[in-house]
């Protein structure tokens, strides 16, 4: 049976070790990336300090490569390979690129959706987003092509201020998060009304596997049961320090840090 949550609760949950055998399949050579992610098929891709983005399959291998740069880049949303989106919160622009990274189409924000948008993401319906506007901490819902606001909620007062530092946003099933590097992860339901939080505090990203939301905490690799609450570790790494991101799919652990990037099998 599924966990339903009516108000603001910060859910009490068993944490269950099953490690999983981590076998080094492959590593990069690309120091210092900004921003890992990946797409449904598995796909991987990562922006490189000189604000180009490369596309590697599960297995490493170079795929495509975008011909110039899409720097300031503020968020990368690549889980629809065939329409890969990004948004800038200094230019206040997002575009679509296509499978192979060549751009698809360019906007900018419509001015009356928000105010100082910090972060702006794909919603599961096209063409609607969702806007983290931080001029008054604000999440809506908007559709894109008719520029009207949907859903307009207020964050909760610990979750808003000049301490917060928001990095990321992301809907999955019908749920919408937030990631503060301050605090840890927000879960709103569709209204954007808070569900719960996960307390981690430093992370820069975290993605999703099945019914599971995954993260890194310190060493340790954690799935996180979005219905049950439950939290189990399913890796734990050799030498944390200088880890920038982990991106983990149903057969790949990658490893993001300052000098490389390393690809892992997952096995139990």
């Amino acid at each position: 049976m599924k966990l339903k949550i009516f108000s603001f609760t910060i859910l009490l949950f068993s944490v269950v070790s099953a490690f999983a055998q981590l076998e080094r399949i492959k590593e990069l050579n690309l120091p210092n990336v900004s921003t890992g992610s990946v797409d449904r098929l598995g796909n991987f891709y990562f922006v490189l300090p000189n604000g180009k983005i490369q596309k590697f399959d599960p297995n490493g291998s170079l795929m495509d490569e975008t011909t110039k740069s899409i720097l300031p880049l503020t968020l990368l949303e690549p889980w629809n390979p065939l329409k890969v989106f990004i948004f800038s919160s200094q230019t206040k622009k997002y575009c679509f690129l296509d499978h192979h990274l060549s751009l698809l189409e360019e906007k900018t924000l419509e001015p009356s959706l928000s105010i100082n948008p910090l972060l702006l993401c794909p919603a599961n319906e096209v063409p609607k987003a969702w806007i983290l506007d931080v001029a008054d901490y604000s999440i809506k819902k908007v559709n894109l092509a008719t520029n009207e606001i949907e859903v307009d909620a207020t964050l909760p007062p610990e979750w808003a201020g000049e301490n917060s530092d928001y990095v990321f946003m992301r809907e999955y099933q019908n749920k919408v998060f937030l990631l503060d590097k301050n605090r840890g992860i927000l879960m709103l339901n569709m209204l954007g009304k808070p569900i719960t939080t996960i307390n981690v505090k430093g992370l820069d990203f975290f993605n999703f596997m099945g019914e599971e939301l995954c993260y890194r905490k310190d060493s340790q690799v954690l799935l996180f049961d979005l219905y049950t609450g439950e939290t189990r570790v399913i890796a734990d790494l050799p030498e944390p320090d200088g880890i920038l991101f982990t991106i983990i799919t149903d057969e790949r652990l990658v490893v993001g840090r300052e000098e490389k990037i390393i690809f892992y099998s997952l096995s139990q």
